[in-house]
């Protein structure tokens, strides 16, 4: 299947190539004389809403200011029972933790948040979790059914109960600092999605936007 991306809003970092020896080179921002970089961040802060939600270890967490702010985040929205989508696009993005991690260890965090909150409880999710071998920064998530829509509605990809699995084949990929934010689909080769992370998180080597 054919990846497809699409812009929710576009901030271009560049990534500059050089460094001699064996000092690293580091990314640089593009130039940002009117400060456009933080007028769009913030005017895209109201579509992350601050609300509690309980990780697959039991943990209160804040969906903004604990796993967006400051963060590159990949977001996937399943739930444990789902027999079509999510059984695919989970070990998709197993695949895709392991290969961010040797290029780009503990930069980037990964939220998998249930669309089912009163039957997925952090014991379910555990559980669900355990098979994927989920690293460090992958946290799979639950809360009230309120919140969880709230979430998907902020996000665009809200659906009622009885079509929810129809935006299980999407990713929100972005990078909260920089403002650069988009979807394409969970289905994607695993390659192809790393690879999409890699140039929103704007490491030395890959290409920007």
């Amino acid at each position: 299947m054919r990846k497809r991306i699409v812009f929710l809003a576009v901030v271009v970092v560049a990534v500059m190539a050089g460094g001699a020896g064996d000092e690293k080179p580091k990314p640089q921002s593009a130039p940002d004389p009117y400060n456009y970089t933080d007028y769009n961040r913030q005017a895209l802060r109201s579509h992350f809403p601050d609300v509690e939600l309980l990780t697959q270890d039991n943990r209160r967490v804040l969906f903004y200011s604990d796993l967006i702010k400051d963060k590159t985040v990949v977001i996937q929205f399943f739930f444990t029972h789902c027999e079509a989508l999510c059984p695919m696009t989970t070990p998709i993005l197993a695949k895709v933790q392991q290969d961010l991690n040797k290029r780009a260890q503990g930069k980037v965090t990964f939220l998998s948040i249930t669309v089912d909150p009163s039957r997925d409880d952090p014991g379910a999710l555990k559980q669900y979790s355990a098979s994927f071998k989920p690293q460090p920064g992958w946290y799979f998530l639950t809360g009230k059914k309120e919140d969880v829509d709230l979430i998907r509605k902020q996000l665009g990809v809200y659906d009622p109960d009885d079509k929810k699995v129809q935006h299980m084949n999407v990713l929100t990929i972005g990078k909260e600092p920089s403002a650069v934010w988009l979807s394409m689909e969970a289905l994607a080769k695993p390659d192809d999605i790393a690879n999409t992370v890699m140039r929103v998180l704007a490491w030395p080597g890959s290409k920007s936007f």
